[in-house]
């Protein structure tokens, strides 16, 4: 016979009430570990976060950020949709690869080991710890304490400071129920300031005036797009405004379509000029390598496309701006030295983003001599798994509308020779000419329609 001994009650239960104890000592371990807002995720934040999501957010493009970080309660309440962000990649929004850190301004990585602090901030319930280990002012990021804007005397506000002429449309853009996706050439008129006289831009702002502006580009303002602030240019950088400019903007209004969806939109713009005394050493330019003869099959998941640009002479390149449309997938503008044929990756955006489009300025301009060449390769996708792609049944061409495609590899760059302009003095003749040059070009290409497109916004 086999005897049992069986232990008494309160001992069988000992092991189990000591293993709960040690359980709820770990967790409470675990909870003091955990990193809280004020302790941790407030410093990660403002590196990373704070140069959009804080209070007066910066309008970039038509769009600004929907909460601040610098608050706990609004963190807190968008803490899984941090989370969710960080995951896939999409925020910080940046299209450059990680090989690129560190050449570009206002580069927007984030370390591994801040995005696991946010993660497991997140994870860990978002908790608030002790407000009065919040960091000081000075503790902060830059970003975080970035400049309200300036406000103009009629009230207008202004990231690159108040301008000294601005320019708008004559009246504002009725943006109809029925338009979806719209892209009108418009006249702007002055404004306020004088642009009786050639003046030397320092800086250009596009003040978006609706929410419904996806992005627009202009002859003389330069490009807004979301993501992209103003366009200021380095001391001593810039380039010439003509007398009496004919100033155009091309917008591109995208929305829902239906009842109520009705907007006026009264986008403005700013010049920013250097005044009498200041040096020009460089006259900033850009130009548009793109390659029109793409034919994009339908359902073709990963269409290539080339193009091969030659530079003439000696430059200083300051800046990369690609730009496709919704069946953009990925980029590489790569150089190729006169010696050659070895190739340099200027930039690699392994996943470009039609809603995120970057102006890539060089921390420091760098030198690319005469003969050398830039090596443009688009790839496209414009198949069913492209949540983006109006229809991947269709062939798809070059083309302005937002349902065509482009390959384009803006950049902007000046002559390697500086060119010690005195403002105030006599323009070189040359600079003068070309100036003039491109204005007639461009009122002939606007005899005739002064508000190109504004007949079919109904339509």
């Amino acid at each position: 016979m086999i005897s049992l001994k069986i232990a008494p009650r309160h001992l069988q239960v000992l092991p189990l009430f000591a293993s709960a104890a040690l359980g709820f000592q770990v967790a409470l371990v675990q909870a003091a570990q955990s990193p809280t807002y004020y302790d941790d995720a407030l410093a990660v934040l403002s590196r990373n976060c704070a140069e959009c999501h804080r209070p007066d957010a910066p309008n970039l493009g038509g769009i600004t950020a929907p909460f601040s970080v610098l608050s706990y309660e609004e963190a807190k309440a968008w803490a899984p949709v941090i989370a969710l962000r960080l995951e896939d990649g999409s925020m910080p929004p940046w299209g450059a690869h990680r090989q690129h850190q560190g050449s570009f301004k206002n580069e927007r990585y984030i370390s591994d080991e801040d995005k696991r602090l946010l993660l497991d901030w997140v994870a860990a319930g978002a908790a608030a710890g002790n407000p009065s280990q919040r960091p000081t002012d000075k503790e902060l990021a830059p970003a975080a304490l970035a400049p309200e804007p300036a406000l103009a005397a009629d009230g207008s506000s202004w990231w690159m400071g108040v301008p000294h002429a601005r320019v708008a449309f004559p009246e504002p853009i009725e943006v109809c129920e029925q338009t979806r996706d719209w892209q009108p050439t418009i006249r702007m008129e002055v404004a306020a300031g004088d642009l009786s006289e050639p003046r030397w831009v320092k800086a250009t702002e596009i003040r978006p005036g609706s929410s419904v502006m996806h992005h627009s580009v202009s002859n003389y303002l330069g490009v807004a797009v979301p993501g992209r602030g103003p366009q200021v240019y380095p001391q001593g950088w810039g380039f010439l405004l003509p007398a009496d400019p004919l100033v155009t903007i091309n917008m591109h209004y995208a929305k829902q379509s239906g009842p109520g969806t009705a907007i006026a939109d009264d986008t403005t713009g700013g010049f920013l000029f250097y005044q009498p005394g200041d040096v020009i050493d460089h006259v900033v330019q850009n130009t548009i390598p793109m390659n029109r003869d793409i034919a994009i099959p339908p359902g073709d998941p990963n269409y290539m496309a080339t193009h091969e640009h030659r530079i003439e002479q000696d430059i200083l390149l300051l800046a990369l701006a690609p730009h496709a449309h919704y069946r953009g997938k990925a980029v590489k503008l790569e150089l190729e030295l006169p010696q050659g044929p070895e190739r340099e990756t200027l930039l690699w955006v392994p996943d470009y983003d039609f809603n995120w489009q970057f102006h890539y300025e060089y921390k420091e301009p760098r030198f690319v001599p005469a003969g050398a060449k830039l090596h443009v390769t688009w790839w496209f996708d414009n198949s069913a798994a492209n949540p983006a792609n109006p229809d991947p049944t269709a062939e798809v061409r070059y083309g302005p509308r937002s349902v065509d495609e482009m390959m384009n590899a803006r950049y902007y760059f000046t002559s390697a020779e500086p060119q010690g302009i005195v403002v105030g003095e006599e323009i070189p003749e040359e600079l003068l000419a070309r100036a003039t040059q491109r204005e007639h070009y461009l009122r002939e290409q606007l005899a005739g329609w002064e508000t190109a497109g504004l007949s079919e916004r109904c339509q």
